[in-house]
C-alpha cells in the first residue's frame, strides 16, 4: 500500500530510512501538509480514520470518482461517501500512497475553517513506524525498522479494529483493570470512555455529573444522531504503556464502541506505532506520574451550529449537571460575542470558549444571561 520512493528493496533491507514533517496544531487538530498530483494540501492526521478527502477538494485535485457507498458516522447515521481514485498521493520526502483509493467525503464547514483537505488515516503508515512528537510539533517515519536503540521486546502489542485500516487499540490500565483503548490523533480532548468499558471499572471511577445530549459530532453533523445519557467521572490513576502514570484523569462516559484517547494525550509524552509489527511504544517528557485533573476538565454546556430552515444558527446539544439551559435551546451570544456574525461552525464556539473557565451565554426565547463553566 505504500511506496518507498528513494530507495530500491536491497537498500531498504540494509538501512532504516526516517523522514521527519512538521505539523500545526489548530482547534485540537494535528495538521500536515501531503500532496496530491503534486500540488501540497494541509490534512488531519488521523490515526484513528482512513485515508479521506472531502468532495470539493477531490474536484479541484482531479480524483476520479468511482461509485457511491453508504456508511455510518460515529453517531449511526447513515451518510453517501465515494470511493475515489486519487493518481499520486504522498506525505513526505518518500512515501506514495500505492492504492490509490481515497473517500470522499461530502464538504464540511468544520475542514473548511481548517483549511483541510481531508485526512491522512493509519493506512497510510501500515508498512513504517510512525512517532508523533506534540511537544516539538513534528512527526517521524521510519522504514523498514524502528530508530536504532529501540527494542522490540519494550513495544507493547496492539490490537487493528480493523485488517485494512490499521486503527490501533493499546492496552491501558485504569487501576488493576487494563482496557483496550482506540488512539485517535483526530480526536480531540484526552479520554472518553464507552459505557461497556466504564461499567468495567465503576467501582474504581467516581462519578461527578450526569446529564443528557450528544457526545461526539459526526460526519453526518447532528442531523438525526440520537442523544443519551453522558456522565462525566474522575478515574484516580491511569497507566500508559511503558508506565507513565496519569492521575485524577476526567473524562466523559457515553454510548459509543470503544473507549477513545485522543490527541490531548500527547501532551505527556511521544507515541510511535510500529505498524508493521503490531507494537505500540510511549516515551514520556516528563519521569513520574502527572496529574491531569484541570487539563482534564469540560464544558458543562456543549453547543453546536445547526441548519434549520435554511437559517444557519447555534443551538445547545448536551448539558452536563445543573446547567440552567435545555437541550434545542438557541444560543444567540458567547460572551457578549454575537454568533449571527460569526462563522456557523464549531470552530467558532471553540475559539471564544478555548481560553476560559466559565463564560456567559445568551439563551432562550427570552435571552436569558447563563452562566456555564467547565467541570
Amino acid at each position: 500500500m505504500l511506496s518507498v520512493l528513494c530507495a530500491t528493496a536491497a537498500q531498504a533491507q540494509t538501512r532504516i530510512l526516517h523522514d521527519t514533517i512538521p505539523f500545526e496544531i489548530v482547534q485540537d487538530k494535528l495538521i500536515i501538509t501531503a500532496s496530491i498530483d503534486g500540488s501540497p494540501v494541509k490534512m488531519i492526521l488521523d490515526t484513528g480514520g482512513q485515508n479521506t478527502i472531502v468532495a470539493d477538494s477531490a474536484k479541484v485535485h482531479n480524483v476520479e470518482f468511482i461509485r457511491s457507498q453508504t456508511v455510518a458516522d460515529v453517531n449511526d447515521v447513515q451518510i453517501e461517501t465515494w470511493i475515489g481514485s486519487v493518481r499520486d498521493f504522498r506525505v513526505g520526502r518518500w512515501m506514495k500512497w500505492d492504492v490509490g483509493k481515497v473517500t470522499v467525503i461530502p464538504g464540511n464547514p468544520f475542514f473548511r475553517e481548517l483549511g483541510v483537505s481531508g485526512t491522512v488515516g493509519a493506512e497510510f503508515f501500515s508498512q513504517v513506524t510512525l512517532a508523533i512528537d506534540r511537544r516539538n510539533r513534528r512527526i517521524t517515519i521510519s522504514h523498514p525498522y524502528r530508530p536504532a536503540g529501540i527494542s522490540r521486546n519494550a513495544g507493547t502489542p496492539v490490537r487493528m479494529e480493523s485488517a485494512n485500516a490499521f486503527q490501533a487499540s493499546v492496552p491501558v490500565r485504569f487501576g488493576d483493570r487494563t482496557i483496550d483503548v482506540l488512539f485517535d490523533s483526530g480526536a480531540g480532548g484526552f479520554l472518553s470512555l464507552s459505557d461497556s468499558d466504564y461499567a468495567s471499572i465503576e467501582g474504581f471511577a467516581v462519578e461527578q455529573a450526569a446529564g443528557h445530549g450528544l457526545l461526539y459530532v459526526g460526519a453526518a453533523g447532528i442531523e438525526g444522531a440520537v442523544t443519551d445519557t453522558i456522565r462525566k467521572v474522575s478515574i484516580p490513576s491511569v497507566t500508559l504503556p511503558g508506565g507513565k502514570v496519569l492521575e485524577n484523569v476526567g473524562t466523559l462516559v457515553g454510548n459509543h464502541p470503544a473507549t477513545i484517547a485522543g490527541q490531548a494525550l500527547l501532551d505527556y509524552g511521544v507515541a510511535m506505532f510500529d505498524y508493521p509489527r503490531g507494537l505500540f511504544y510511549f516515551f514520556p517528557y516528563e519521569d513520574g506520574p502527572s496529574d491531569v485533573a484541570d487539563v482534564t476538565r469540560v464544558w458543562n454546556v456543549k453547543i453546536l451550529p445547526v441548519v434549520e430552515g435554511g437559517e444557519g444558527l447555534f443551538r445547545v446539544v448536551a448539558t452536563i449537571g445543573d446547567a440552567g439551559v435545555g437541550n434545542g435551546e438557541r444560543v444567540w451570544e458567547i460572551d457578549g460575542v454575537d454568533l449571527a456574525a460569526e462563522a456557523l461552525s464549531e470552530n467558532t464556539v471553540n475559539r471564544l470558549l478555548e481560553s476560559a473557565d466559565t463564560a456567559v451565554i445568551t439563551v432562550g426565547e427570552g435571552k436569558r444571561k447563563v452562566e456555564i463553566r467547565k467541570i
